[in-house]
């Protein structure tokens, strides 16, 4: 699977879920890092591994819990289309 599959839905088309989750994780892992390379943000290291990880979990499990609920939802929505039909 590639990562552009990744980003597609039941339906094989891109979901907004999936490419701003991707998004917005991509640009949590790249931006404190160059930041603080920049000298832009003065922050020690035993503070910047105690958040860094706990921030990219929170990024990822909010993606994935959007996505997760929605796809139940179109789930069930199908199910019961097909039921009353």
């Amino acid at each position: 699977m590639s990562i552009l599959n990744a980003l597609r839905g039941i339906n094989g088309e891109y979901e907004v879920q999936r490419v701003l989750g991707a998004f917005g994780t991509l640009t949590y892992i790249v931006t404190p890092p160059a930041l603080i390379w920049a000298g832009k943000v003065q922050v020690s290291i035993t503070e910047f591994c105690v958040a860094y990880p706990a921030g990219l979990a929170a990024c990822i499990t909010a993606t994935a819990g959007a996505i997760a609920i929605k796809d139940r939802q179109v789930a069930k929505a199908k199910a019961e289309t097909e039921a009353s039909a």
